[in-house]
C-alpha cells in the first residue's frame, strides 16, 4: 500500500504534468494562431496559377505605353507641320490677295486705255 508521503509525492507529480500540459496546450494555441495567419497571407494555387497571366498584362500594358508616348511624339510633329502650313497658306493668301489687286488696278488701266 501506498503510503502518505507516496500519495503526496504522486499529487506533486500530477500537479507538474497538469502544468506541463497547460503549457504544451498554450504553445499549440500560439501555434495554431500563426498558422492560421500563415494560411491567411499565403498565396494559394489560384493566385499562384495566375501570376503568369499577370506578367504579361504587365509587359502589354508597358508596351501600349510606349506606343502612346510614339503616337504623342508622332502628334506633336504633326501638328507642327499644320501650323506651317497654315503659317504657308496665309502668306500665299495674301500674295494672291496683292495679285488680285494688281489685276484690278491692271483691267482698270486696260479700260482707261480702250475708252480714249
Amino acid at each position: 500500500m501506498a503510503t502518505k508521503e507516496d500519495v503526496a509525492a504522486l499529487d506533486g507529480r500530477i500537479g507538474q504534468l497538469e502544468e506541463t500540459v497547460a503549457a504544451n496546450r498554450d504553445d499549440i494555441a500560439a501555434l495554431d494562431s500563426r498558422i492560421g495567419r500563415m494560411e491567411q497571407t499565403m498565396a494559394t494555387k489560384e493566385d499562384v496559377a495566375e501570376l503568369p497571366f499577370i506578367r504579361q498584362a504587365v509587359v502589354e500594358t508597358l508596351e501600349t505605353l510606349h506606343e502612346i508616348s510614339a503616337m504623342k511624339q508622332t502628334l506633336t510633329e504633326m501638328q507642327q507641320k499644320v501650323n506651317e502650313v497654315i503659317a504657308g497658306q496665309a502668306r500665299q493668301e495674301l500674295v494672291l490677295q496683292s495679285l488680285a489687286l494688281h489685276l484690278l488696278e491692271h483691267e482698270s488701266e486696260i479700260r482707261a486705255l480702250k475708252a480714249r
